[in-house]
């Protein structure tokens, strides 16, 4: 027996009162997969998702850190001298 029959029987067990609880419950699970096959996002659409996997191509990523964060010790010739604490 197929899951379609098993729910054919049992519905047909059911007394009136709860058929339209049953209609509008297939009925809203109709509209959520609906709702959902039409959200999915396609390569075209999604930014984020094209994007991800980008990070793992060599040199994106390196020294992310180094130049985000102020060099509190400037040594080079081209950088500013650091003030003392005091």
């Amino acid at each position: 027996m197929t899951t379609k029959q098993a729910i054919f029987d049992a519905i047909e067990q059911l007394p009136e009162q709860h058929l339209k609880d049953v209609l509008q419950y297939v009925q809203q699970l109709a509209r959520t997969q609906k709702l959902s096959a039409s959200n999915v996002p396609t390569q075209s659409s999604d930014r984020l998702t094209n994007f991800i996997g980008a990070v793992s191509h060599d040199s994106l990523a390196a020294n992310l850190d180094t130049n985000l964060t102020p060099n509190p010790f400037p040594t080079s010739v081209g950088e500013q001298k650091s003030k003392p604490l005091s």
